[in-house]
């Protein structure tokens, strides 16, 4: 089901604009920004259809999770090696931000594809499991909605762009949520409605 979701959103630029392959600029592009975000990889394609509109479909993929070592567990080692006193500060001071997520939609170019100001929208699905960040409670969930996006994007060399943006997206997600990254405690789930700030973008663009 979650693979086929993923296959749809991809899919979708493909079935709204016709393609004219002899008036296509086509431009990939990372979010720095994104990978700051713990690691998280993240690529994105896209296809000018006119003058004002282009298309594009992109994911992001982080596996990652990260352990702290508190100082009461550095103590410890000073003091001599105490294996399960540290495996436990270990556990209880894991944290991540871990996501498979797959999206597609369009953006609009009041000037010039590829230039300046630009407004985007776009359908988004996403498994997640973060947690232990500014809180010990975690939560895993599927979500897929949609979400708004506005930015601006500047030339710095003929092939080469830099872009600024942020947005916002809402859906439905069914979750869990567990008291602590590790311990497996499951204090709720079901099924929400939510809104969450979405991307922060300082992308790299290549444009061919």
């Amino acid at each position: 089901m979650s693979r086929s979701i993923a296959i749809l959103l991809l899919s979708i630029p493909l079935f709204l604009f016709p393609m004219t392959s002899g008036a296509q600029q086509f431009s990939v592009s990372t979010n720095l920004a994104g990978w700051a975000d713990f690691g998280t990889a993240n690529l994105e394609a896209g296809t000018a259809v006119a003058r004002h509109v282009s298309l594009h479909a992109g994911f992001r993929y982080n596996p990652w999770s990260f352990r702290s070592v508190p100082p009461e567990a550095i103590d410890a080692l000073i003091a001599g090696p105490v294996p399960a006193a540290i495996d436990e500060f270990e556990q209880q001071d894991q944290f991540q931000n871990r996501k498979r997520a797959a999206y597609a939609g369009l953006r609009w170019w009041p000037w010039h594809i590829y230039s300046g100001w630009w407004l985007g929208a776009r359908g988004q699905w996403m498994e997640y499991n973060r947690g232990g960040i500014l809180s010990r409670s975690t939560e895993e969930g599927e979500a897929v909605g949609a979400g708004l996006s506005a930015g601006y994007t500047r030339m710095i060399h003929r092939n080469w762009n830099i872009e600024f943006g942020i947005g916002v997206w809402g859906g439905t997600t069914r979750y869990t949520t567990y008291a602590c990254p590790t311990c497996g405690t499951v204090t709720d789930n079901g099924k929400k409605v939510f809104i969450l700030p979405d991307d922060v973008m300082v992308s790299l663009i290549y444009i061919f």
